[in-house]
């Protein structure tokens, strides 16, 4: 029997389930959406698990510590690296804080993450991320809301309730 894809001759195998050489099906479940995203999400619930996620942790940490122990050039090349990562990134960062070039660079980024929310609701929305603890997720999705009730009490009273929660009332 050979392959399907590749035509590559199969040795004979009772276990074998499909008609495919190893490398061959490798690359089908490799390219396939649907596996893809049942192997993803398969990997996201181990490691929702805080047991699964403290063990892989420790297991990266140990490792990272064995590499280091048996071979300390590497600590060397990971500094480098960091420093080469670090110096493409600085940006703005070299000029003086308050510069109109940095000032310009936070409204960027900032509108980048938070152009979803009108301009009047953000600090709330930072108070809640930053301030409350609320997940960023969970903080957005009630912002949603308040925006949504907002609007639904401005178009019966023609009174914008946010106007009103900026004043102190």
């Amino acid at each position: 029997m050979d392959c399907t894809d590749c035509g590559r001759p199969l040795a004979v195998n009772p276990k074998r389930k499909g008609t495919r050489c190893q490398r061959c099906a490798a690359r089908v479940h490799a390219t396939s959406p649907e596996k893809r995203q049942r192997c993803s999400q398969a990997m996201k619930r181990r490691f929702d698990d805080p047991v699964f996620r403290m063990k892989q942790i420790r297991s990266m940490a140990t490792g990272l510590k064995r590499a280091l122990d048996a071979d300390p050039s590497i600590r060397d090349r990971m500094r480098e690296h960091g420093r080469r990562v670090g110096a493409l990134h600085k940006g703005n960062l070299t000029r003086p804080a308050g510069s109109p070039q940095r000032q310009k660079a936070a409204r960027a980024q900032s509108e980048f993450y938070m152009g979803w929310c009108p301009l009047e609701y953000r600090d709330g929305y930072r108070r809640m991320v930053r301030i409350d603890g609320i997940k960023a997720a969970d903080a957005r999705r009630m912002t949603e809301e308040l925006i949504e009730v907002d609007r639904s009490r401005y178009l019966a009273t023609a009174v914008l309730p946010q106007a009103a929660r900026g004043a102190g009332a």
